[in-house]
């Protein structure tokens, strides 16, 4: 693959990055929640390195489509400056939700004799750390929408652009489905179930960030100029 023969650049480093942290994250929650007799202490800790990788995750992915814009606005660093300020004050926000919100540890015995940290007393409100990150892709999105409309009515464009702006669109789309099947889960689901979902949190997006760069490398290698969006 054209990533690996590939120089050390911040795009690699951000492939692999979001690749591995992924992965590992979701190996540990999985080993975590098939294990049984697991103690408050550890539960207590379990719940916030959860939350934690969720929200380092997301400022991962983040930063690789606020750099997708940043090239589609012709590297304009007033508008690099406002994202990184907001992305900076959505993840400052979702942390000070964890700490209302996330439980001190089990509360009481697991629920639907489940392993793992299963605990009724999750509140339902955890789900509001959602919105920072919603509305954090939601503002992403549409400078891309917008910066592609403008470029149709100008009648301006190039194959590296549409993939930008395609397979950015796609993403946000994908995302937005687990976030909602998230809050879905976390105010309808009985409670001590709420966090049944959250896994997705950390394994989808990062596989579609990882696959938004790949799609960039292949673009880049082809000769042709031919790529694949993220649905190919």
């Amino acid at each position: 693959m054209n990533i690996w023969r590939g120089p050390r650049t911040l795009g690699k480093l951000l492939f692999l990055w979001t690749r591995y942290f992924g992965l590992s994250s979701l190996i540990i929650q999985v080993t975590v929640m098939s294990h049984g007799s697991l103690s408050n202490k550890f539960c207590s800790v379990f719940f916030w390195w959860e939350a934690v990788s969720v929200l380092i995750s997301s400022v991962s992915v983040d930063i690789i489509l606020l750099t997708r814009v940043y090239a589609v606005y012709n590297r304009n660093k007033q508008l690099l400056y406002g994202m990184v300020g907001f992305q900076l004050i959505t993840a400052a926000t979702t942390l000070v939700l964890y700490v209302f919100y996330i439980p001190a540890g089990l509360g009481s015995p697991p629920v639907y004799n489940l392993t793992g940290c299963a605990s009724p007393s999750v509140s339902r409100n955890l789900g509001a750390c959602l919105f920072p990150r919603i509305a954090s892709e939601v503002v992403l999105c549409l400078l891309m929408l917008y910066k592609q409309w403008d470029r149709y009515r100008n009648e301006i464009g190039s194959s590296q652009f549409k993939l930008l702006v395609q397979d950015s669109i796609i993403y946000f789309f994908c995302t937005l489905a687990v976030h909602l099947t998230n809050l879905l889960v976390f105010y309808l689901a009985p409670r001590g179930l709420v966090l049944m979902a959250i896994g997705w949190e950390m394994g989808i997006p990062c596989t579609m960030g990882c696959r938004l760069l790949l799609n960039l490398f292949n673009h880049y290698g082809s000769a042709s100029g031919q790529h694949t969006t993220l649905l190919q």
